[in-house]
């Protein structure tokens, strides 16, 4: 059973990825939720421009909602498994892993109850987190969009106001995402910037005339201070569960790896197995959260996109694709961390950023 808070499933979104990201024994079940895919994409900064030639796809709310309601059907498939129950624009009370409540109806008992509902990025500790916000349009843009695979990372040699981007998702001949991006202290973004961003690209394209499809926005926390110990009594899975890359804000790759461990294990295991695997996985979740700390809390804001140029110019395909994926290694992060810093640095200030009494209120 599927118990939704809102009056639909899956929002509005667009989740996108690294094909590296899928693992090979999971591609039978997630491939058929793909929407688009590239055979690479571009990254341009001040000074570099690179094709990365990772495989990049993407899945759509509107491609999951219409995979999550088609299980609600009984199957007829080899395995004859039930149809899931949906409920939306329910209320759900965790009781413990085991019951739960909905609304005001009778407690359910089941094998697990999996918490997904995410976490406020308020409950992080004061000052131990920053933020990745956007602010996306998708368009039919009225003739043909100039690109045919993504930017996903177009930067500006001004960064007066921070780290700032914009992604570009050509889904077709004239069909296009494009979207803002903002690594900041404060959540939230600056809509006429983001309009500044998205027009300049449209001018760019040739485009004077297009039609909006939808709007998408968003705040991804990228935390970097320690998490209290989570409740062991109730399963969470996604943000709550740490089951996100906290350095990219790409949700995909432990989304999948979590899914599958629980679909794989018997309802009585489900608790332990995936407490072990966020053990085995706990030095990538913290070496995450300190490339946080060191973005946030020892690079000025103005110099923050040096840290990403160097990153893909320094490099392989190979690292890439083990980072994004959440399967780096020890030599990886040292490549990663290693090298010439950026020239503007606030070495009291990630001093403090270790000291909860002291981060809320750095300069």
């Amino acid at each position: 059973m599927l118990v939704e808070r809102s009056d639909d499933l899956c929002g509005n979104h667009t989740w996108s990825f690294h094909q590296t990201d899928v693992p090979e024994h999971a591609r039978f079940w997630f491939d058929p939720l793909v929407t688009s895919r590239w055979s690479g994409y571009r990254v341009t900064f001040p000074g570099l421009s690179r094709r990365v030639a990772i495989p990049y796809a993407t899945i759509s709310s509107a491609g999951l909602r219409a995979a999550t309601w088609g299980r609600t059907m009984p199957s007829s498939g080899p395995h004859g498994s039930r149809p899931l129950v949906v409920l939306t624009g329910t209320r759900c009370d965790i009781l413990s892993t085991s019951r739960l409540r909905c609304g005001d109806q009778p407690e359910i008992e089941c094998g697990v109850v999996i918490d997904c509902r995410g976490r406020a990025a308020s409950a992080e500790p004061s000052g131990g987190v920053g933020y990745q916000s956007f602010i996306g349009h998708e368009y039919r843009t009225g003739r043909r969009w100039p690109a045919t695979e993504p930017t996903v990372m177009h930067v500006r040699e001004d960064q007066s106001g921070g780290f700032e981007f914009l992604y570009e998702l050509p889904f077709g001949d004239d069909h296009v995402l494009l979207e803002y991006t903002r690594f900041h202290e404060e959540p939230g973004c600056d809509a006429a910037r983001a309009e500044e961003f998205i027009s300049a690209r449209l001018a760019e394209a040739g485009v004077s005339s297009m039609e909006l499809i939808r709007t998408e926005r968003g705040c991804l926390p990228m935390p970097y201070a320690t998490r209290p110990r989570q409740d062991r009594s109730v399963l969470a899975g996604g943000y709550a569960g740490g089951w996100y890359h906290a350095a990219t804000g790409y949700s995909m790759p432990l989304a999948i790896r979590f899914a599958d461990l629980v679909a794989r294990s018997r309802p009585d295991r489900v608790v332990g197995e995936v407490q072990k695997a966020a053990a085995r996985d706990a030095l990538r979740r913290g070496f995450a959260r300190f490339l946080n700390r060191l973005l946030f809390c020892l690079v000025m804001p103005d110099d923050r996109w040096k840290v990403f140029r160097r990153f893909y110019r320094v490099l392989p395909e190979d690292r890439i694709a083990r980072f994004y994926g959440h399967r780096f290694n020890a030599v990886d992060a040292a490549r990663i961390i290693l090298g010439r810093p950026p020239t503007k640095l606030a070495p009291l200030r990630f001093a403090r950023s270790f000291f909860p009494l002291s981060s809320a209120g750095f300069t």
